[in-house]
């Protein structure tokens, strides 16, 4: 039973189904995996130059977060971030759901 307060008369039925066929998604731009021996995703290494936006808006979501790892340059700014799933899967996760959903909407 649907509450009266969720209203899905403007939703449109497999918007995104085309895209999603067989998995296939574009590839994420400025995204590297890290993988450990048995090529396993292990983490992700981001550039923060294209995603700096998005970075500090889902950062912010997560204050309690710790050990994130920064590549800074000379001068002491973050240039990219690197999230290891053990710790940070839940804060990749909804990174990596606002970027498909970006590429989803272009």
């Amino acid at each position: 039973m649907l509450l009266e307060e969720y209203d899905f008369s403007t939703g449109v039925r497999g918007k995104y189904y085309q895209k999603y066929q067989n998995n296939n998604l574009p590839q994420l731009q400025s995204i590297q995996f890290l993988t450990d021996q048995q090529n396993q995703r292990t983490g992700v290494f981001i550039d923060l130059q294209p995603h700096q936006t998005l970075w500090e808006t889902v950062i912010n979501k997560y204050p309690e977060l710790e050990n994130i790892q920064f590549l800074t340059d000379s001068q002491g700014q973050k240039i990219a971030v690197i999230l290891n799933f053990r710790q940070h899967l839940t804060l990749w996760q909804d990174i990596y759901d606002r970027l498909i959903a970006d590429l989803m909407d272009e």
